[in-house]
């Protein structure tokens, strides 16, 4: 059972690095600063979340919406022609 929370545990805190790195990486671009600021926040909520409490559902929807978010996101750094956030795919 403690494996696989130490498992849900790096799963949460891989989207929490991915969507601090893409904040931080926005906030030296020209964009909005409101999706900065959005960014910035979900980064704090997922923060607070009680790895303890998390289960695999919990876990699915939070990665999918991390990859709905970061599809979204590969709109807006194609469209201003940033370079990709990492050299190498994460996963």
């Amino acid at each position: 059972m403690e494996h696989c929370q130490a498992s849900l545990r790096m799963r949460v805190d891989s989207c929490q690095r991915v969507i601090e790195d893409i904040s931080l990486r926005l906030a030296t671009e020209e964009v909005h600063p409101n999706i900065v600021d959005q960014l910035q926040r979900l980064n704090e909520l997922l923060a607070l979340i009680d790895h303890h409490m998390v289960n695999e559902r919990d876990l699915d929807r939070i990665e999918g919406s991390t990859n709905q978010l970061l599809q979204e996101l590969g709109v807006l750094f194609e469209t201003n022609g940033m370079e990709a956030l990492y050299d190498d795919p994460l996963h």
